[in-house]
């Protein structure tokens, strides 16, 4: 094996190698859910207090929307849940 063969094999070699991580580092990207999620959290936390901040009273509506609706879904369930008892 002459000497330009082995630079080529070894460059060849280094490529590949090169080409592998950024495939596993791709992928770690795609398939690490729980840093994702963290990610997703970090996000709407972001934006939250970027709206908050922009029109406070769009938000605090929003809050009491929210609230008014979980409440109602809580009360509809015990609702089902007390005539079924019966």
């Amino acid at each position: 094996m002459s000497g330009w063969d082995r630079q080529q094999g070894v460059a060849d070699a280094q490529a590949a190698r090169t080409e592998l991580y950024d495939t596993l580092t791709q992928l770690q990207g795609r398939l690490n859910y729980a840093q994702r999620i963290d990610d997703s959290v970090a996000n709407a936390k972001r934006r939250i207090v970027a709206e908050k901040e922009r029109n406070p009273l769009a938000f605090v509506a929003g809050v009491a929307g929210v609230a008014v609706v979980a409440g109602l879904v809580v009360w509809g369930i015990a609702r089902s849940v007390g005539n079924r008892l019966r």
